[in-house]
Order: C-alpha cells, then structure tokens, then sequence
C-alpha cells in the first residue's frame, strides 16, 4: 500500500492528474477500510483545484469537499476499531488539518480553529503512538506556524486563544521534509512558501530557493514544481535565472507540453521579471500576451492578473489613459479570485512604485 501510495504521489507532483487518482482508487480496492486511501483522493482534489485548474473549477472544488468529508468519516471509524493505531490518527488529523487551511481560506474562522484544534489532537496522538514517524509533523508544522501568523488579520482568532509559535511550526515542517514517508515533498513546498510570504523576521528567499531546486531536481518535468521553483529565484533576486528558465518553459508551454493555464502564467512571471529588469516594453508586451490567453473561451486567472498587472506598468510608464481601460475591464470580470480590489485601486489611484514586487498576490 506505501509503494501504491507513493507511486500515486509521484504522479500528482508530476500534475498526472487522472493517473494519481487511479493508482489512489488501486489502494482503496487493496484496503477498501483504511483511511489513507481516502485522504489520497484529498491530495489529488486540492493539488488538481490549486494547481491544475488555478481554482477556476467549482465541480472540482466540490468534489474536494465532498472527499474530506468521507476522508474524516473513514478516520474516525478506523481509529474507533484500531485506537492504537499511529496511520489512522495521522490520516484522520491530516485530513482535520486541510479541511481547517480550506475553511481559513474561506474565512470561516471559528471552523478553522475547532478543525485546526482536532486535527492538532489526532497528529499529536499519532505522533504518541509512533515517535518515529515523520508524517505528522506536517500538520503539526503547519498549526503552529499559521495559528501564530493569522491571528495577526484576524483577531477573533486571537481571542479564541491560539497558541501557534511560528519559529517551531518552520522547526517541525522541517522534521517532515526529513523524516516523512509520504511528506517529504509536500513539506518542502510549505516551507518555500513561507520562506516567500513571511512578513515577521522569517523570509528568507535564498532558503526557499534552495529547497525548491530540491524539489525540482525529483520532478524536472512538472510544470507546478518549476513554477515555484522559477519564482523562487525571483524573490531572490536571481532574474538573469528567471528568465533563462522561462524561455524554455515557455517553449515548452507554446509547443502543448504544458496547458495553457502554465502558458498564462509563465508570461506573468516572464513580464513582472522583465519590468524588475527595467525592460518595460519587453515587460508589457508578456504582460498583455497572458491576457489575451484563454482556456474554454475564458480569461484565466493569471491572464485576468496580467491586465492588472499591465495597467499598473502603464501608469508606471505615464500612459494612465491605456491602464485605465485595463484596469476597467478587469473590474468587469466576475470576481471569481478577488482580483477586482487591485483593479478598482488602479482606478482610484495611478500604480507609481518603480519595481513591481511580488509576481502575483495569490501566495508563493
């Protein structure tokens, strides 16, 4: 079951997106009763929404849902059979721990915190159980950074008393990437994130960068690894890399190796490095190409960003009837990804920072 799982794993890093949910359903035909089957299927529904359809798939995101809720059920009826069983509290809490991350996101937060606090108990159990095991460290990581960093929005949250210490949540998700059997990858991924958004004393790009190159020498081929790793190497600072990258991703993507959300998205990354450069013009012309691209006759959501993003140049450039016009018809797109409040501070005010920070506002 371990090699089926892992073998499944390999395939979703890899964005084999229909053959990790397959070789997912092999397992839970081999065990139809344990929980980690089920919480496969969990990994590939949010990997698939996240990074396949960049969330633009209501059917997928319920399909999601609809396998968290069988995931915990499945959990909490194998540990009620097998209460000494370190697996089943590890699946159960991992999967409390990415329904708590789903509701935060929705900003359903006395949810969040009431899954983030199960999922906290049945990891610490299964860690209990079995201190050598890796895999909770995960979930355990990830509490406590997060419970530490989002009372800092949110502070109904600070109320409710979380405790989270996020120099021991890094300490712990670093524990996984070095012990886990199934979270090595994922573990790392978290950190590099982190390491990128950080805004209290963490960020550290170089570290990221680092462990993104880590993750992409095991999947070279996966557009979604070179994606983080690539802008990794931005926030770094390392642009001449950026770009060298990008060609030959871009070849890639042009070519139909890669769909066109990634076609999308590596002119963003593509254009904002230009722009870092100073080579506006270049810049903007990446920036309008990813608007224009289009998957099922729709704007995607790096191409609705990239209209944003080219308006906010143009103002740069002292062109503000041009970036008028994009920020207005992004203000029209349906505000599937909360974009519409960067289009509306485009047409409040004219975009004037010379550098353009950040290649997207969506997280690492």
């Amino acid at each position: 079951m371990d090699r089926q799982l892992q073998s499944a794993l390999d395939l979703l890093y890899s964005m084999k997106f229909g053959e990790a949910d397959a070789a997912v359903r092999g397992v839970i035909a081999q065990e139809p009763d344990h929980p980690y089957g089920y919480f496969g299927l969990v990994a590939v529904s949010m990997i698939q929404y996240i990074y396949g359809t960049e969330q633009a798939d209501p059917a997928l995101l319920a399909t999601f849902t609809k396998r968290l809720d069988d995931s915990i059920a499945k959990g909490s009826a194998w540990v009620k059979k097998h209460p000494k069983d370190a697996e089943g509290f590890m699946a159960l809490g991992a999967a409390y721990g990415v329904s708590a991350r789903l509701l935060a996101v929705r900003h359903q937060w006395l949810m969040a915190y009431w899954h983030g606090r199960n999922a906290v108990a049945y990891l610490q159990k299964a860690a209990g159980l079995d201190p050598a095991m890796g895999d909770p460290w995960l979930g355990l990581g990830m509490y406590d950074y997060y419970s530490d960093a989002y009372p800092r929005f949110i502070r109904v949250l600070a109320k409710l008393f979380l405790h989270g210490n996020r120099g021991r949540g890094i300490d712990e998700l670093r524990r996984a990437a070095r012990g886990g059997t199934f979270s090595q990858v994922v573990s790392k991924m978290i950190l590099v994130e982190i390491f990128l958004d950080d805004q209290w004393g963490l960020r550290d790009p170089v570290e990221a960068m680092k462990l993104s190159a880590e993750v992409r020498q095991r999947y070279p081929d996966s557009a979604m690894v070179q994606d983080i790793d690539i802008v990794a190497k931005y926030e770094a600072g390392r642009y001449d890399e950026v770009l060298a990258d990008m060609d030959q991703f871009l070849e890639k993507a042009r070519r139909g190796d890669y769909d066109a959300l990634q076609l999308s998205k590596g002119l963003v990354i593509q254009g904002t490095t230009l722009w870092a450069l100073g080579r506006r013009d270049e810049g903007l012309a990446a920036l309008q190409a990813a608007a224009e691209v289009r998957v099922a006759g729709k704007i995607t959501r790096w191409g609705l960003w990239a209209r944003i993003r080219a308006g906010n140049l143009l103002d740069f450039m002292g062109r503000r009837q041009e970036a008028l016009a994009l920020y207005k018809a992004a203000s029209a797109e349906p505000d599937v990804w909360d974009l519409r409040q960067f289009a509306k501070a485009g047409l409040n005010a004219p975009w004037k920072a010379g550098y353009p920070g950040h290649i997207s506002p969506f997280g690492s």
